[in-house]
C-alpha cells in the first residue's frame, strides 16, 4: 500500500466549508430603494448577516419577503432583488441547495423586466454561482461565472478589470477540480488585464504583482523536484514567473521611489519564500533578504518591529537551510523586542512556542485502501509525539497511537523530521521543546492516478496545502477581487 502525499494529488481550494458556509456571498447582497420602514429592516438584516447571526439575519429577511410580495406585479426587479437576498442569506450560512433554490425563484422575477446584460443581474449571478460551488456543482458554477464576465465585456470591454474578481473565482472553481493549467491561464489573464487598465510600470501593478508572485511560487510548490522532465519544466516556469513578478515590483518601486524604500521590504520577502518554495535555487533567498535588512537598518522610518522582522527572516532562512547562523539572528531580534511592553507582547508571539516554517503546515495523506486493522467509518491516524530542539530540528520521535500500516508511520516519522521549526525563546535563551503531538489524519483515495496523461486534465485526490496562502491572500473576505 502505498501513502500518497497532496502535494502529488489535484486542488482543493476551499475557503469556507459547508458547515459555515460561503460567507463572500454576502458582497453581493443587494440595496434596492424601497419604503422608509422596510429600508429599516433591510440596514438590521445587513448589520445580522455582516456579524454571521445568520438566524436573524434570515428571519428579518423573511419578514421583508412577506411584505413585499405586491411588488411581484408592481416592481418584479425589486421583488427579485429581495428574494435574491434572501437566497444569499442561506448561501452564507452552509444551506447551499435551499440558497439555489430561492436563488433559482429570484431570477424568474429578474427576468420579466431587466435586460438580460443588465449590471443589475450581476449580483444574483454570482451569489448563485458561489451556491453552486458550495455545493460542488462546479462546471455549473464555472458557466455562471462565465456568465457574469460576459456582462463584463459587453459593458466595459474584453479587459474591463472588473471582471477580476470573477476570475479569481474560476481560478478556485478550476484548482478545486484539479485543473490547474487552466487555473494558471485564468491568472496570467488578470496580468494582461491590469497592465492594460494601469500600464506595465505602474505603481498600480505592484499589489497584482505581488499576487501573482505568491500564486505561481504556491503553484510550483505542489510539484516536487522529483517528477519526469516534463513535470519538472513545468515547475521551473512557474517558479520563473514568480521570481519575474518578484522582480517587476522591485524594479517599479525602484524607478518610482528609490532603491532603499520600504515599500521594497514585501515584494524581496515574496522573492526570499519562492526561492525557497523551489528549493534548487536557495541561495537567493538569503541575497534578498540581506538586502531587506539592509533597507531596515538604513531607513529612518523603521523601528523596532520592522528590525527585529527582518531578523528573524533571516533565521528562518537560516533553520530552513540549517545553517547555524539562525540562533544568533533570532537572539538578536528577540533582545530588540525587549525595548517596550508592545515589543515585548510582539517577542512572545515570535518566540513563546515552536513556529513551523517547512514545510508550512501538514498535508492530508492518502492511503489507496482502507488498512485491514481499521473498522469501517473509522478515521485513519497515526499520532507521534517529538521534540523541536534548539535549532529548530525534530528529535526523538515516539508513536503514541495509530490505525495505519507501520510503513506509513515509517514515512511519516521521515517527514516529520524533515520538518524545520522556529524554536522557542524563553528569558533570552533558545530552549527546545519536548512533549509536542502531531496527530496526523488520512483519507482513502478511490483512484490512484497521480499525473494524467492529459496536462489539463484533473488530476486526482486534494492539495489544499498548496493553495492555502494564496487562497488567503487573494479571496478571503473580498469576494476574490484580487485588485
Amino acid at each position: 500500500m502505498r501513502v500518497i502525499r497532496a502535494a502529488f494529488a489535484s486542488c482543493l481550494f476551499l475557503l469556507a466549508s459547508a458547515a459555515s458556509g460561503d460567507q463572500d456571498a454576502l458582497n453581493y447582497l443587494y440595496e434596492p430603494a424601497m419604503p422608509e420602514e422596510y429600508e429599516n429592516l433591510l440596514g438590521r438584516m445587513m448589520v445580522h448577516a455582516r456579524n454571521a447571526e445568520f438566524e436573524d439575519a434570515i428571519n428579518v429577511s423573511q419578514t421583508i419577503v412577506d411584505g413585499a410580495e405586491p411588488l411581484q406585479q408592481n416592481d418584479p426587479t425589486t421583488y427579485g432583488m429581495i428574494l435574491t437576498n434572501h437566497g444569499i442569506l442561506f448561501t452564507a450560512a452552509g444551506d447551499y441547495e435551499l440558497g439555489l433554490s430561492i436563488l433559482e425563484s429570484a431570477s424568474a422575477y429578474l427576468e420579466l423586466r431587466t435586460n438580460p446584460f443588465s449590471t443589475e443581474w450581476m449580483n444574483h449571478i454570482m451569489a448563485t454561482a458561489l451556491a453552486e460551488s458550495g455545493l460542488g456543482n462546479l462546471t455549473d458554477a464555472e458557466d455562471t461565472f462565465r456568465r457574469a464576465q460576459h456582462i463584463t465585456h459587453r459593458q466595459n470591454g474584453v479587459y474591463s478589470p472588473d471582471q477580476i474578481s470573477i476570475i479569481n473565482y474560476i481560478t478556485a472553481n478550476h484548482l478545486k477540480s484539479g485543473r490547474v493549467i487552466a487555473a494558471d491561464r485564468e491568472q496570467r489573464f488578470t496580468l494582461r488585464i491590469s497592465e492594460q487598465e494601469f500600464g506595465p510600470d505602474s505603481p498600480e501593478m505592484l499589489p497584482i504583482l505581488t499576487r501573482l508572485g505568491s500564486y505561481f511560487a504556491t503553484r510550483g510548490s505542489t510539484m516536487p523536484v522529483a517528477l519526469p522532465a516534463e513535470i519538472r519544466l513545468r515547475r521551473d516556469l512557474l517558479f520563473k514567473d514568480s521570481v519575474n513578478m518578484y522582480e517587476r515590483a522591485i524594479s517599479i518601486i525602484e524607478d518610482q521611489y528609490g532603491n532603499m524604500d520600504l515599500r521594497l521590504l514585501g515584494p524581496l520577502r515574496g522573492m526570499a519564500s519562492a526561492r525557497l518554495l523551489q528549493v534548487t535555487n536557495r541561495k537567493y533567498a538569503e541575497n534578498a533578504l540581506q538586502r531587506a535588512m539592509a533597507i531596515v537598518n538604513a531607513n529612518p522610518d523603521s523601528d523596532v518591529g520592522d528590525q527585529a522582522r527582518a531578523l528573524i527572516d533571516i533565521g528562518d532562512l537560516y533553520v530552513i537551510t540549517s545553517d547555524r547562523k539562525a540562533s544568533q539572528y533570532y537572539l538578536q531580534a528577540w533582545n530588540l523586542l525587549q525595548d517596550s511592553e508592545e515589543t515585548r507582547l510582539a517577542a512572545t508571539q515570535f518566540f513563546s512556542t515552536p513556529t513551523r516554517l517547512h514545510p508550512r503546515r501538514d498535508d492530508v495523506l492518502y492511503l489507496e485502501r482502507k488498512p485491514d486493522a481499521a473498522k469501517n467509518g473509522e478515521e485513519l491516524f497515526a499520532e507521534l509525539q517529538y521534540t523541536v530542539s534548539a535549532q529548530g530540528k525534530v528529535q526523538h520521535v515516539q508513536i503514541l497511537d495509530k490505525n495505519v500500516p507501520n510503513e506509513q508511520v515509517r514515512i511519516l516519522r521521515g517527514r516529520l523530521r524533515a520538518t524545520r521549526f522556529r524554536p522557542r525563546i524563553i528569558d533570552g535563551e533558545i530552549l527546545p521543546t519536548e512533549g509536542l503531538i502531531l496527530n496526523q489524519k488520512y483519507h482513502l483515495l478511490s483512484e490512484a492516478s497521480l499525473i494524467p496523461d492529459d496536462p489539463d486534465a484533473p488530476i486526482k485526490g486534494n492539495m489544499e496545502s498548496g493553495y492555502v496562502d494564496w487562497a488567503e491572500q487573494t479571496c478571503s473576505g473580498s469576494g476574490c477581487a484580487g485588485r
